[in-house]
């Protein structure tokens, strides 16, 4: 396996150069895509500056699209060989020139052919003065048929009309309150409601004398009438008997069919009647949405190797593990744990200490990290 040499690294966030590198340290900051070098020494292997050194985002590409940003400043005008395409181009003055040579005078005049489709459109437009028929506007036939005619008009709703004055005998409409006001002016004799209905109850007033009979005076009634207070048996009343044996008793009743009662509230404890749904929601309360393997008691025992001391048996054998948090301190021989693992001396020595003594490494990674 090669070796691999990783420079120090940044693969996002801001562009620029790291804020510190030793005396020739290389970072490659992938943002801007440039290589920076450390230069200097400030007598403890620390770089006093750093430098650009390769890559598209600090030097400008001879070949290739890239983006330059900045003002720049040329010893000699730049010249293009080709005209430009996009927004974003340099426009050479040739180019510009002929861009300009076939367009028209900011001041100018056309004639009416000159305009695309201006004589067709004034063609099809009317003449100042002119006349329309009814069915030309829009809507007008429409809001005339909703209107009464002069001549014998059908009127429908609740018209109304000015009430003429008292009196009037013209060819005028004559509203309701014109034909009131006639008939409380004109004399009536002895058919005026005041003199039939005194108490203005609507009612004739010998009418409501009638009203009151005299219990001599009423005909065909029976001879005589049960008290106000009186009893039944349960024969005399029609079919009391037969809905009677159809009921229950309330001492130990015998039910037949299909018996429902209201469902108690689940936990309810007492002498309430527990319908099927109650007892089925109790049983599931107790399975608690337990895998069909274990919703019994039975399969419960198979799956604890119908062991009656399981939590002691589990318990015991728990004591011989490892703990966790312990994180391997209490491993009894760490030595001939290592050595089994088949690691040498490298294992025990700090990160920041290796001391590797004869033979050779390879497929080795040194990695700078990032910055």
């Amino acid at each position: 396996m090669a070796n691999t040499i990783q420079f120090k690294r940044r693969q996002a966030g801001n562009a620029g150069a790291p804020a510190a590198l030793k005396s020739g340290e290389v970072a490659h900051n992938e943002v801007d895509d440039t290589l920076y070098i450390g230069k200097g020494d400030d007598g403890s292997g620390n770089a006093t500056a750093i430098v650009p050194l390769a890559g598209v985002g600090g030097f400008v590409a001879r070949v290739g699209s890239q983006t330059i940003g900045g003002a720049k400043t040329f010893s000699l005008v730049p010249k293009s060989s080709q005209d430009a395409s996009s927004s974003t181009d340099l426009v050479r003055k040739s180019q510009f020139d002929a861009g300009l040579a076939g367009k028209a005078a900011a001041t100018h005049a056309h004639a009416i052919s000159e305009v695309s489709g201006l004589q067709a459109t004034l063609d099809g437009k009317a003449a100042d003065g002119h006349g329309h028929g009814i069915a030309d506007v829009t809507g007008l036939q429409a809001a005339l048929n909703v209107k009464a005619p002069l001549t014998s008009p059908a009127l429908t709703g609740t018209p109304t009309a000015p009430t003429a004055t008292g009196g009037t005998n013209t060819t005028q409409l004559a509203t309701t309150a014109f034909v009131q006001t006639a008939l409380a002016g004109f004399s009536a004799g002895d058919m005026l409601k005041s003199a039939y209905d005194a108490d203005n109850d609507g009612k004739v007033d010998a009418a409501e004398v009638a009203d009151s009979v005299p219990w001599a005076g009423v005909t065909g009634k029976p001879s005589t009438f049960a008290p106000a207070a009186h009893s039944h048996a349960i024969s005399q009343v029609t079919g009391l008997q037969a809905a009677i044996d159809g009921k229950a008793g309330l001492a130990s009743p015998a039910f037949t069919g299909t018996p429902s009662a209201p469902t108690a509230t689940s936990g309810t404890n007492t002498t309430q009647i527990a319908s099927t749904a109650f007892v089925q929601a109790a049983i599931g309360a107790l399975i608690d949405a337990a895998p069909g393997a274990l919703n019994t008691l039975n399969e419960l025992a198979a799956a604890l190797g119908d062991d009656p001391n399981f939590a002691t048996t589990v318990t015991n054998g728990l004591a011989g593990k490892l703990t966790a948090t312990a994180n391997l301190a209490d491993l009894p021989n760490k030595g001939t744990a290592r050595s089994n693992l088949g690691l040498g001396s490298l294992a025990t020595q700090a990160a920041n200490a290796v001391a590797i003594t004869g033979g050779s490494i390879t497929g080795i990674s040194l990695d700078g990290g990032t910055f």
